[in-house]
């Protein structure tokens, strides 16, 4: 069972096998942690213009972020509300949304604007009124040039939700990051697989040896926060980049090194003094993973003549080589999940914020006592 995992770091235990397997387990965690906390789908960057738009799933739900013809960003339900036909599973720039099966038309603020036929087929319908089939469309709200949307009508609003986020990370002016690049992965793991990955260095001298100075470790320190998010510091990357420019203003001790930080359940922020990238974990059921690698830099580098010659080979590509790497262990462990023999293991001292996501996913799904 999942008591040891209860206790404190030097006492506990790993979760089960079968929480990154069993199907039950798994919609609990769907319906306590990504129906009910903000989902980051992406960056105001994406959508610039009045009815840019792009389409992102989550847990099962299709989904259009757009910004509106009042330059609003929404995000709505993609399922047309005649027969449920998702309207667009791309992304692109659109006066109206047409649905592709009877071209029902909808504003870019979801306001359904036509039901075109000759003669007309909803002319003679009881009851029909435009006004009552617009879009679905689901809570969203901005911090820091992120967008993120709730599916719970009562959850607590977003900069509040956030805690003492916002402030711990001000003097990135991370509303002024410009998004640049975006990779996908397909992965054959449980979402926590990966994520626990992500926050911890144990496994870096083995995994990513290449990019591993035995005479330079990267030591982490645990941050205390308040809010849904945890958060690591290290003076070293393992990744050593081409110089770029800080970011304007960034508090100097923050310049010193990098942060890894993680809002439940779905975002990782990693942020140096030059740029920020950002991981989307877009769970497709218990042992799939659509992963996004995001990059974004400040606007004034962005701007930069010989930006995207440094990015592509030096930012983008060598990172890709971490991906890939890890690309290679975390299937692995999904099969041992898998195969019922696993026991639960003792975490080492390194795995602090490993430990913390295994009691927040249980303080959702099983409840904190």
């Amino acid at each position: 069972h999942y008591q040891d995992t209860r206790k404190p770091l030097h006492e506990a235990s790993t979760l089960p096998g079968w929480c990154y397997v069993d199907n039950e387990w798994y919609e609990r965690e769907v319906e306590m942690l990504f129906k009910k906390n903000w989902i980051c789908v992406g960056r105001v960057e994406q959508v610039p213009k009045a009815g840019d738009y792009y389409s992102i799933e989550i847990v099962g739900q299709p989904l259009i972020v757009i910004r509106d013809e009042n330059q609003q960003v929404k995000v709505h339900s993609a399922l047309c509300r005649h027969r449920g036909a998702i309207i667009t599973e791309g992304a692109g720039h659109c006066r109206a949304l047409v649905c592709p099966y009877h071209s029902w038309t909808y504003s870019p603020s979801g306001k359904l604007l036509n039901t075109p036929g000759n003669p007309p087929p909803m002319a003679g319908v009881a009851g029909f009124n435009m006004a009552d089939h617009n879009l679905i469309s689901f809570r969203t709200e901005l911090w820091g040039g992120f967008i993120f949307v709730n599916f719970d009508e009562n959850a607590e609003p977003l900069l509040s939700w956030l805690g003492d986020l916002p402030e711990f990370l001000s003097s990135y002016q991370l509303e002024n990051m410009q998004w640049t690049n975006r990779d996908m992965y397909e992965v054959d793991c449980n979402w926590k697989i990966w994520l626990e990955n992500a926050f911890e260095n144990y496994h870096v001298p083995s995994i990513h040896r290449d990019h591993y100075d035995p005479a330079n470790p990267s030591n982490w320190i645990f941050e205390e926060t308040k809010g849904p998010w945890e958060a690591m510091f290290s003076k070293r990357s393992i990744v050593a980049y081409s110089g770029l420019p800080d970011v304007p203003g960034i508090d100097e001790k923050k310049a010193q090194g990098l942060f890894h930080i993680w809002i439940e359940p779905s975002l990782q922020i990693i942020l140096t003094a030059n740029y920020m990238k950002f991981r989307q974990y877009l769970p497709e059921g218990p042992e799939k993973l659509r992963l996004y690698e995001n990059w974004t830099f400040p606007r004034s580098t962005v701007e930069m003549p010989n930006f995207n010659d440094i990015v592509g080979a030096d930012y983008y590509e060598k990172y890709s080589q971490i991906i890939r790497e890890d690309l290679g262990i975390n299937p692995n462990v999904q099969k041992s999940m898998r195969s019922g023999s696993y026991r639960p293991g003792r975490y080492s001292l390194e795995e602090f914020i490993v430990h913390r996501i295994a009691n927040r996913v249980l303080d959702k799904v099983v409840g904190p006592q």
